[in-house]
C-alpha cells in the first residue's frame, strides 16, 4: 500500500499544478476584447459655447464675421499607452465663401492656424508637441492657390516625441485643433475632412484612418455653414469708344474737297467674358502617413472601435476553450488517471 500512497501523492501534485496554472486566466487579466464606442473625429461648426463642448454639424455666419471651426475626438480608448501622439488632418471647404486666416510660420507652430491644442481649449494633447514637420509642412490656412468650393485646404500636421500624451491616455474626448475662418460671401459651405486624415499612437502605429476600407477605419464627419449676406457678383467692364479723327473740309488738311455726312460715333455692343481662374501650382507634399500597424501594447483597436478589458471570468485559452471549462477538464481527466492506475496497482496486490 506504499506504493499506493506515493503514486496518489504524484497525481494530487499534478493536478494541483495545473489548478495553479489555470487560476490566473480564469480573472481576465490584461487581455483585450471587442470595441464597445466608436472612434469619430468630426467638426464642431458653432463653438460660441465652447470648442467641443457639444457638437454642432451646422451655423450661421454674417460675411465678414470671424468665427472658429473644431476639430474634435470622441470614442478614445482613456488607458496609458493609448494617447493620441501623432495626427494630421485636411479640412476642406470653398475659399471663395471662406477665408482661412493665414499665421506667419515661426517655432513649432504651435499657435498658428489651425492651431493645435497643447491645452489651451480645455484638457489637451499633452505637452512636447511640433507642428512644423522640421520646418517642412507648417500648419495653412488654405494651401491650396486654386479657389473654389473644396479647394480651400485648411492643413495641420503635428507630433510629440516626449509626451504626456494626455488625450486618449486619460480621457475619452477633446479638442484637437481650432481652425479661424472668415466669411467673405453669401452662401452655403460645406466642409470636409480629408481621407489621409489620421490619429496615431505615440509609437506613430495606426489609431485610425478617415481612409474607406483601412484595417482601422475612423469616422470622418464634417459640417455645414450658412453665410448670410451679399453674394459677390463679377463687375461688368465698359469699353470706351475710340474717338475718329475725320478731316475739315474745307480745313488746314483738306483744303478742297468734297462734303461727305458727318458720322456720328456708335456704342459697340459689348459682351462681359469673366478672365479665366488662375491656375495653380501643385500643393506642397504632405508629411508622410503613420508606420505601418505595430500593435502597441496591449493592441490597437479594430473595426472602427476601441479595445475594451475582458470582465473577470471570461478569458479563454489559444484554442478557443475557456479557461474555466479547461481547468475542470484537466482536474477530470488527471482524477480517472489516478483511479485507474489505482486500482491496476490494487489488483495487482491481490494475485501477489
Amino acid at each position: 500500500m506504499k506504493h499506493w500512497h506515493w503514486i496518489s501523492l504524484v497525481f494530487l501534485a499534478v493536478v494541483l499544478a495545473v489548478v495553479a496554472l489555470a487560476v490566473p486566466r480564469l480573472g481576465g487579466g490584461p487581455e483585450k476584447g471587442a470595441a464597445q464606442v466608436p472612434l469619430v473625429v468630426s467638426l464642431d461648426m458653432d463653438t460660441s459655447d465652447g470648442p467641443c463642448t457639444d457638437i454642432d454639424a451646422s451655423a450661421s455666419h454674417g460675411t465678414g464675421e470671424t468665427y472658429d471651426v473644431a476639430i474634435c475626438a470622441t470614442g478614445l480608448y482613456n488607458g496609458p499607452g493609448f494617447g493620441i501622439g501623432s495626427f494630421q488632418f485636411d479640412v476642406l471647404y470653398n475659399d471663395s465663401l471662406n477665408a482661412g486666416t493665414e499665421v506667419a510660420d515661426a517655432g513649432t507652430a504651435l499657435d498658428d492656424n489651425p492651431d493645435a491644442n497643447e491645452n489651451e481649449y480645455g484638457d489637451g494633447l499633452g505637452s512636447g508637441w511640433a507642428c512644423d514637420n522640421t520646418s517642412l509642412a507648417f500648419p495653412k490656412g488654405d494651401k491650396n492657390p486654386l479657389t473654389g468650393p473644396g479647394n480651400g485646404d485648411a492643413f495641420i500636421a503635428c507630433n510629440s516625441l516626449t509626451g504626456p500624451y494626455t488625450l486618449g491616455d486619460n480621457e475619452t474626448a477633446g479638442v484637437i485643433a481650432v481652425i479661424e475662418f472668415t466669411a467673405i460671401s453669401g452662401g452655403d459651405d460645406s466642409l470636409t475632412i480629408e481621407a489621409l486624415g489620421y490619429l496615431a499612437y505615440p509609437d506613430a502605429s495606426k489609431m485610425g484612418t478617415c481612409l474607406d476600407g483601412d484595417d482601422y477605419p475612423m469616422a470622418c464627419t464634417g459640417g455645414t455653414d450658412n453665410k448670410t449676406g451679399s453674394t459677390a457678383t463679377p463687375t461688368p467692364i465698359t469699353p470706351t469708344p475710340t474717338p475718329t479723327n475725320t478731316p475739315v473740309c474745307g480745313g488746314a488738311e483738306q483744303p478742297t474737297c468734297t462734303p461727305t455726312p458727318t458720322r456720328t460715333a456708335t456704342r459697340k455692343a459689348w459682351t462681359y467674358t469673366p478672365s479665366p481662374t488662375a491656375t495653380g501650382t501643385a500643393a506642397p507634399s504632405e508629411p508622410s502617413g503613420p508606420s505601418e500597424p505595430q500593435q502597441p501594447p496591449p493592441p490597437p483597436p479594430t473595426g472602427g472601435q476601441l479595445p475594451q478589458v475582458v470582465p473577470p471570468g471570461t478569458g479563454s485559452g489559444p484554442d478557443g476553450i475557456p479557461w474555466a471549462g479547461t481547468a475542470v477538464w484537466l482536474l477530470a481527466a488527471a482524477g480517472a488517471v489516478s483511479v485507474s492506475l489505482g486500482g491496476l496497482y490494487l489488483r495487482r496486490a491481490r494475485r501477489r
